[in-house]
């Protein structure tokens, strides 16, 4: 970090605490921005869904067919369970997309990164929950349950490890180290450019060449 702050930014003290209860230290706000992300065409989300249940999905089927002593478990307990979720998510999705998809909030200050998803996701995420409980599926249940507690999610500068940047979809991933939750930038053609600049600002080393 160094140079003179990007011109663009307006200083604004902020203190207080968000709907959840979450506390906001004073700190400057650089940009915020609300915008409406659409689920069933949006291949982040659908790669988001695979990459975060794929996996367990296929581990759990190895975890039953070896306790079954039945090898065809591990292909058909991952296609039962993936199949339920994502009829699930396609049920949800359509909903959600009917009403212009689900809000959420981008925070830029001098601490990090921040996005606050609005009531749409979390009507998703209990839907989803539910939907698990009802039908006795634990793994939809804690999906529910996983999606819920990430509605509020929030990246320091210092602990971005890599930035991913779709300029055609005025798109940023931010990600941290393994474990955590990464945030995606989904930026309105007017301040694409003011939020590569502030990016550039307090992490241009970790941005794509």
């Amino acid at each position: 970090m160094g140079g003179d702050t990007p011109r663009m930014m307006f200083a604004k003290e902020t203190e207080g605490t968000l709907d959840d209860g979450t506390l906001i230290p004073s700190e400057q706000l650089h940009l915020t921005w609300e915008t409406r992300i659409r689920v069933l065409t949006n291949p982040t989300v659908w790669f988001s869904l695979l990459l975060a249940f794929g996996i367990p999905s296929v581990l759990l089927g190895i975890l039953v067919a070896f306790i079954a002593k039945r090898p065809e478990y591990a292909l058909l307990v991952p296609l039962v369970a993936l199949s339920v979720l994502f009829g699930i998510f396609i049920l949800v999705g359509v909903v959600i997309d009917l009403f212009g998809g689900f809000k959420v909030v981008f925070f830029l200050t001098s601490h990090g990164v921040r996005s606050v998803a609005g009531k749409g996701a979390k009507a998703a995420a209990t839907a989803t929950f539910w939907a698990g409980a009802l039908s006795g599926n634990p793994g939809v249940a804690g999906a529910g349950l996983l999606a819920e507690s990430e509605q509020n999610v929030f990246i320091p500068w210092k602990d971005i490890t890599k930035l991913k940047v779709k300029s055609w979809r005025r798109f940023i991933m931010v990600k941290r180290e393994w474990g955590y939750k990464p945030i995606g930038l989904y930026c309105t053609q007017e301040n694409f450019p003011q939020v590569l600049e502030i990016f550039r600002y307090y992490a241009g080393d970790r941005l794509p060449g």
